[in-house]
């Protein structure tokens, strides 16, 4: 292994610096399989930094299957099998010629509005290795199934909240459902008795929103900060219940940072509120730790916590799942007879028996792996097609990004504009609950669905939508 040379000068975190470099030894095949990297004491003192900088960059290579420990202090090289593409490839003039002629047909050729799943993200033979094995359960698959879900996946579950966002939960408190919509609507039945009106985020979860209005709760936009929703706005709107996306809110990408969730722990137990906690993409943070769910932290049974496998596995396979604290169980309990598993048995068995294999985690590692090197794809395309034209929020973590268009169009003019030349986008407007002024109009661009290949010419098509005169 050659001289690992870090600079302190560099806007790039030093830990991103040694992640970095590892990655491309390895990728390289200069670190091979089974080859141990240096202690985490022994690589900090060589290289002058902090314990804590070595950590969080081979935290990140593990995290993204590059390495494995094996012991406390040691960690070995993961047998290497490639990128997924070749970062800065540009599309070949096969490419161009097929854009060209879809384009003239009037199709959608790519959904910046989506975060659906990467075609190549998904091992579809290993699936269906698992669906066949859940035929076996032949005296499973004539009923209607457990309501709250089948107890081999809410056992899996409550292990991977536990390991993977630092919630203590049991199999007995998770309802599994057919997505979260499908869940708000059973919780909103659970919450009605006691409150009339629920917090959310502006902007935020627009469907979310429609689906408690519907059922009759007063919508209270409170605005959003950097640091996740304005406190003082909550307290003063005197609700006992919010709704929340803290790990990475939509559609602005903000984190809540560790201080500001104690803060919102303190208030619910102090009001005897509810949080309801979206955890909205939080498997995908590409550097350093995830930031402990909230729920993780919550010592006072009042939030309750709501996932999802749709950004992991095909939105397709239609299973999301919700936390309730024990307070709420009662109530759920009570009612029972009124809902019906919605979810299909077939599939929870399947995945049950997925995640107990540790498929999930590699699946997880994969995605983490793709995305990352694809977000490397689309926001230098924004960087070179756009230039100053553009104001990119660019973060690390999620599937999707904020930008500002420099442009005097309005927001839907700016879509109408994109939608003609093939290229499906949202406007940043749609996401909030009252009407707010647009100083200059802001989009939410999706990059997990464009492929590799085409990053350039769907970023370039944008540029021509929105900054060539007709």
């Amino acid at each position: 292994m050659e001289l690992i040379m870090l600079n302190p000068g560099s806007k790039e975190p030093l830990y991103i610096q040694l992640y970095k470099y590892f990655k491309v030894e390895i990728e390289n095949s200069r670190l091979g399989e089974g080859e141990k990297l240096p202690s985490i004491r022994g690589l900090a003192k060589s290289l002058a930094v902090s314990k804590i900088t070595v950590e969080k960059a081979y935290q990140q290579l593990m995290s993204e299957g590059y390495i494995e420990n094996c012991d406390r202090s040691r960690y070995r090289v993961n047998k290497f099998e490639g990128t997924a593409f070749k970062v800065g490839l540009p599309p070949g003039p096969q490419v161009v010629s097929a854009v060209k002629e879809e384009l003239d047909e009037g199709r959608v050729l790519y959904d910046f509005a989506s975060g659906e799943m990467d075609i190549d993200g998904f091992n579809f033979s290993l699936w269906k290795r698992y669906i066949s094995k859940a035929f076996f359960n032949k005296e499973r698959l004539v009923g209607y199934g457990n309501i709250q879900g089948e107890e081999e996946l809410r056992s899996e579950i409550a292990k991977y909240v536990h390991n993977s966002r630092g919630g203590k939960v049991r199999k007995e408190q998770i309802i599994i459902g057919p997505g979260v919509q499908s869940l708000l609507n059973t919780l909103c039945s659970i919450l009605k008795a006691d409150n009339s009106s629920i917090a959310f985020e502006e902007p935020g979860f627009k469907n979310g929103r429609h689906i408690f209005a519907d059922h009759g709760f007063h919508i209270i936009p409170i605005t959003m900060k950097t640091d996740g929703i304005d406190m003082e706005e909550l307290v003063s709107s005197k609700t006992r219940l919010v709704y929340i996306s803290p790990s990475h809110q939509f559609p602005t990408g903000y984190i809540m940072p560790i201080g500001k969730r104690n803060r919102l722990l303190r208030w619910a137990e102090e009001v005897s509120a509810t949080i309801i906690e979206d955890d909205y993409d939080s498997e995908f943070r590409y550097f350093g730790r995830p930031i402990p769910a909230l729920k993780g932290l919550d010592n006072g049974g009042n939030v309750v916590y709501l996932g999802s496998f749709s950004k992991v596995m095909p939105p397709s396979m239609r299973v999301s799942y919700m936390v309730l604290p024990d307070r709420l169980l009662p109530v759920y309990q009570k009612n029972s007879s009124l809902y019906n598993q919605a979810a299909s048995t077939i599939e929870q068995l399947a995945l049950a028996k997925f995640m107990a294999d540790g498929h999930l985690e590699r699946q997880i590692r994969r995605l983490r792996k793709l995305y990352y090197e694809k977000s490397l794809l689309f926001f230098d395309a924004l960087k070179q097609v756009f230039g100053k034209q553009i104001e990119v929020n660019e973060t690390e973590s999620g599937l999707h990004t904020l930008i500002t268009v420099k442009s005097d169009l309005r927001a839907q003019e700016l879509v109408d504009r994109a939608m003609a030349r093939g290229c499906r986008v949202a406007s940043v407007q749609d996401y909030y609950w009252e009407h707010m002024p647009e100083k200059q109009p802001q989009m939410i661009l999706y990059f997990s669905k464009i492929p590799a290949s085409h990053m350039q010419i769907a970023v370039q098509l944008l540029k021509e939508a929105w900054f060539t005169a007709g």
